[in-house]
């Protein structure tokens, strides 16, 4: 599998090259490379850190002529708690089934059309970046509450109605009758 992929640090840009001649003579390249992300290139508020990455899977082109990655992307994000902003590790388990057209305006960040050659690593970040869940927390037990506050429902709501609002209530109460 030499010289499938190339992988190399630019500039603190890691990029991972596939040499998309070689589809002319093979019917598909496979790839089976673990990887990294320089995390100051690709900004994320949400993850601390990526560890333990590996790609592998296939490239082909399929009957209409586009190209065709066919990847399962594996392992950990650090991510920060949702509640106490302590860190979370994320296990990653993608499945990248995606489709191109070489001509597509999207695809040509990707893609030198001079050389023919794809650089796989800001597809991996897209799909990366999919899968950072909005909310995460590991405390079921954490202070929820403060002076005069509370996260979550409240079960004694009526409780803190507004004096000044309770004529309406009691109105609004009224009209349901």
């Amino acid at each position: 599998m030499l010289g499938t992929v190339l992988l190399y640090n630019l500039n603190r840009c890691l990029i991972m090259e596939i040499d998309l001649n070689r589809l002319n003579s093979e019917q598909q390249i496979f790839i089976d490379e673990d990887f990294s992300i320089d995390l100051n290139t690709y900004k994320s508020n949400d993850i601390v850190n990526l560890t333990d990455l590996h790609v592998r899977g296939n490239i082909s082109y399929n009957a209409a002529d586009n190209l065709e990655l066919n990847m399962f992307l594996t392992g950990n994000m650090i991510l920060k708690d949702s509640v106490t902003l302590e860190d979370i590790l994320y296990p990653l388990n993608v499945n990248i089934e995606e489709e191109y057209s070489l001509e597509e305006e999207y695809f040509k960040e990707y893609y030198e059309k001079e050389q023919n050659i794809l650089d796989i690593i800001s597809i991996l970040w897209e799909n990366i970046v999919l899968e950072v869940p909005i909310s995460l927390t590991k405390t079921k037990d954490a202070k929820l509450s403060g002076e005069g506050w509370t996260f979550g429902e409240d079960k004694n709501i009526n409780d803190n109605i507004d004096p000044r609002l309770q004529e309406l209530t009691k109105l609004l109460d009224e009209g349901k009758e």
